[in-house]
């Protein structure tokens, strides 16, 4: 015997079948919990599959650490004057 979910209307149930000779009837919970569901995949429909990504450099160029090294001081020094103005308004 076989749990197979049945539908009528809107009402789901599950019913014992017989595999052979189509014999059914309806299971209790009881009879469900003696049963598991287990799926099996053939292994010629299972697919495999790969991501590959490029690996780049993270090294900057010297170009790029002075432009970097410059942003930062003008950030800071921006910083610095709106905490001067920020002391004298108060």
């Amino acid at each position: 015997m076989m749990p197979i979910k049945k539908r009528e209307g809107k009402e789901e149930y599950y019913v014992l079948k017989c595999p052979r000779c189509g014999y059914e009837e309806k299971a209790s919970q009881k009879d469900l919990e003696k049963y598991g569901i287990k799926y099996v995949v053939d292994s010629s429909k299972r697919t495999i599959t790969a991501k590959a990504t490029e690996a780049k450099a993270t090294a900057l160029t010297p170009d790029e650490r002075e432009m970097l090294q410059e942003y930062y001081e003008v950030l800071l020094e921006s910083m610095r004057e709106e905490e001067v103005e920020e002391e004298e308004s108060d």
